[in-house]
């Protein structure tokens, strides 16, 4: 996602299965120490489905198209620091 810094920001967008619940800072509580800080999402978006292809592969520009919307969490939003 574009960055108001000039770089962009990382986005994940996550569907659950069927009955499962997470929140978006588990997420990022999981991702630290697992991969670089700056690889960490500061958006996260969980979405019922992925929009699909012809030939079932997800297609990947929609959910970044549609950009930060009312559904999209904000790790910076939420005061959650992440360690370099």
């Amino acid at each position: 996602m574009p960055s108001e810094l000039g770089e962009d920001e990382v986005a994940a967008a996550i569907v659950l299965e069927q009955g499962q619940s997470l929140e978006p800072a588990d997420i990022i509580r999981h991702c630290e120490g697992k991969i670089a800080y700056f690889a960490i999402p500061r958006y996260v978006r969980i979405m019922s489905d992925m929009p699909l292809t012809e030939n079932g592969k997800i297609r990947k520009g929609v959910p970044q198209q549609a950009g930060v919307t009312v559904q999209t969490w904000d790790r910076k939003v939420a005061g959650i620091q992440i360690r370099r």
